[in-house]
Formats: structure tokens, sequence, C-alpha cells
């Protein structure tokens, strides 16, 4: 990167904080989870502690060798924020009900991840502010763009999987099939390879992708051949700035939902367990960490109106922070994205798409007006004709020389 850049290697640190960012990703959550909650009981098969939205995380992440469970030190840290911020622990999916699953959780993204993306790009490049329902309405309008990462990146997958699978079919005819097989085999490796950068490329820099659009409004395929290009010629930076945006928003979610209730609840609490405060604190934030509405059983009216207060108060604590940790995450990705982009493109921060700016078609060309408005040209109006300067006054005519003087007779 270059040297001059004040924020140098650690600039996804700063991250702008944005309260409109922060609504979005509290919103974004609740709408997610409103959404696996239905998905829960259309599904079925739903134990009460099971979620299809955790399991969908941890099936997504086992299918790429990663077990969280198994990760040293805080594997098991991990599995619980997941299952903390899931609402349950994960269940067994088949492959449809992965699609289905998937497909609602980038719809959620696509919308207010890039509406929040959206917002940190304005931040970070132009130090400009834009409103939630305007990032929201960019993210809508460019809707099809953010769908069509994932059928794209799917598609050369299963395309390259398929040219695999003809090489061993035509391998297995006989006599035949071992000239195929030497001819093929190689190319089956080529294509593998390609398989497999696509897989990790797609996996890995997904929400830089919708960065990318968020920044850019260039389209699907610009956005994923920037984020392949920035990945693959600048592996170092990438996984940096990716290792310290993810340990950074592992402490904020640690500190946020695991240390901070606790020192509420401890440093409030009475100490007596049957005592009417403490019945209605424990039972009002146990109940806004899950999140769910607070049960009243077995309370008298001074419990009841502590757990009430209790409960409101840590539930909008509770989305303020993952809110927070949304729009950290996301801004951070895209300030990785700015970052990448000037060491490999050399491309400015501020230069980025605005409402308003010169469009372009996918050709680089302005775009050409509709027919329906184009008016009649009016001929051009004759050049003026050139001033004559005013005619400059005749001097005078020079007095004619009198006579001489007639001369006198003599007598």
């Amino acid at each position: 990167m270059n040297d001059t850049d004040p924020r140098g290697l650690l600039r996804t640190v700063k991250v702008p904080f944005n309260l409109k960012a922060i609504f979005l990703g509290a919103l974004g959550y609740l709408v997610l989870m409103g959404g696996g909650m239905a998905l829960d009981e259309v599904l079925g098969d739903v134990g009460p502690n099971q979620s299809v939205i955790s399991g969908f995380i941890h099936q997504g992440l086992a299918s790429c060798g990663v077990n969280v469970r198994t990760i040293p030190v805080i594997g098991p840290e991990i599995d619980g924020i997941i299952s903390a911020l899931y609402r349950a622990e994960s269940r067994a999916l088949d492959w449809w009900e992965m699609l289905i699953v998937g497909v609602w959780f980038y719809a959620v993204l696509s919308v207010f991840g890039g509406a929040v993306c959206r917002i940190m790009a304005l931040r970070i490049a132009r130090d400009e502010s834009i409103g939630a329902v305007k990032a929201v309405r960019f993210a809508i309008s460019n809707i099809t763009s953010y769908l069509l990462v994932p059928v794209f990146l799917g598609g050369a997958i299963a395309f390259f999987w398929a040219c695999n699978l003809l090489a061993g079919l035509g391998s297995s005819i006989p006599f035949a099939g071992v000239l195929v097989f030497i001819i093929a085999f190689p190319l089956a490796i080529l294509s593998s390879l390609l398989i497999l950068l696509i897989a990790v490329g797609g996996l890995l820099g997904l929400f830089m992708m919708v960065s990318a659009i968020s920044a850019e409004k260039n389209g699907t395929l610009d956005a994923i051949s920037r984020v392949f290009s920035y990945l693959y010629s600048r592996p170092l930076q990438f996984f940096f700035h990716y290792f310290v945006v993810f340990v950074l928003t592992f402490i904020i979610v640690l500190v946020g939902l695991g240390i901070f209730p606790g020192i509420i609840a401890g440093s409030v609490s009475s100490g007596d367990v049957y005592a009417p405060t403490e019945q209605g604190l424990r039972a009002g934030m146990e109940r806004a960490m899950v999140p769910a509405f607070p049960t009243f059983d077995g309370l008298g009216i001074h419990a009841v109106l502590i757990a009430a207060v209790s409960w409101f108060f840590t539930v909008a604590l509770y989305f303020g922070i993952l809110g927070y940790v949304s729009a950290y995450f996301l801004g951070g990705t895209t300030a990785i994205y700015f970052a990448l982009r000037k060491e490999v493109d050399g491309t400015e921060d501020a230069e980025i798409w605005v409402e308003g700016g010169d469009e372009e078609d996918e050709f680089g060309l302005p775009p050409a007006a509709p027919a329906g408005d184009a008016k009649p040209s009016e001929p051009a109006a004759p050049p003026p004709a050139p001033e004559t300067p005013p005619a400059t006054p005749a001097p005078p005519p020079a007095p004619a020389p009198e006579p001489p003087p007639a001369e006198e007779k003599k007598e």
C-alpha cells in the first residue's frame, strides 16, 4: 500500500460510527430471524431448541471443512456465540433446505447489507451522509446485481464440474477411453483448480462483492472480477485486513453480549435470589438475551415490573450491539475493498458512483436518450454579420491660396 496513506494497513480499524447503519444492521438481523422462525414452522421437524438459521451456518462452515467446535481455545466460545445470535442450537438440514435458507439469508444480506455498505462507502470515500430509507432504496434498485453473484459463482462451478463429469464418462468408453483419459485428465486437473479458486474466492469475497456493488454500481460481473483480482493478487493484505476485522468483531460480540450484561446483572443484583428485584431482573434479562418475551409465572407485581423494565432495556441493548456488530463488519469489509482497490488499481477512495453522476452503458459510453424524448433539431442560426467600423469623417479641404496683390499702374 502507498506509504502516504495516513491510515496505512490498519485503516480497517477506523470504521465510521453511523447510527443509520447500526439501525439498518439491527433491523436486518430482526428480519432475518423473523424469516428464520417462519422457516422453522414451514420446514418442520425442528425441536424446541433448534433453528434452521443456526443449522445453515454450522453446515455451511462444515461443508467448507470448518468445524467451529474443534477450533482450539476459542472454538466453544464461537459456537456459543452462533447459538446465542441465532436463537438456538443447529439441526441437520437437507440440501434443498440449505438452498431455501441460503436464499433467504442472502436476500436479507443483499437488501440490508447492501444498504449498510452504501452508507459506509459514502462516509469512507467522500465523508458524505445518506438516509436509511434512501440507502435501502439504492439496495433494492440494485437487487438483481446482488442476487446474481451466487448464481454466477454457482453456475461457473457447475460448468467446470460438468466438464470433469464428461471427461470421466468419456474415459469409460472401451478402447478409446484410454486415449480420451490421456487428453481429458490434464484438462480435468485444470478445471478442478478453477473450481477450487472460484469456490474459495466466492466464499471469502462474498461480503466484499456486496461492498463493490454498493460502491461502484457496475454490475455483478464487475464486482466478481474486481474482488477475485484483489484477493489473488494481494492475498497477504486481504487476509490481514479480514483477520483484523474478524478479531475486533469477535471481541465486540464477546464483550457486548457476554461480559457487559453480566456486569449489569452482577452490579444491580441484591444477592438474595428470593428478593422480588432479583427474581424480576433474572426473568427479564435472561429472556431478553434469547431474545424472547418474558414470562411472569409466579412473580409478584413488584417483580413483574422489574422484569418488564429490565427486559425492555436489555432487548434494546441486545439489538443495538448486534446492529453495531453488523455495521462494523460490513463497514470494515467496505474499507478493505477501498484499500485493496487503491493498492491494485491505484483508484482513490473518492472515485465511487454517486447519484446524478454520468451513467455509462456496458461499453463505457453515455446512455442514449429514449426515442420518445428526442426533439427535432432546430436549424442553426446564421452567424452574425461582422460589424462595420464607423466611417471616419474626411478632413476639411485646405483653404485656397490667396492671389498675390495686383501691382499699381505708374502714371
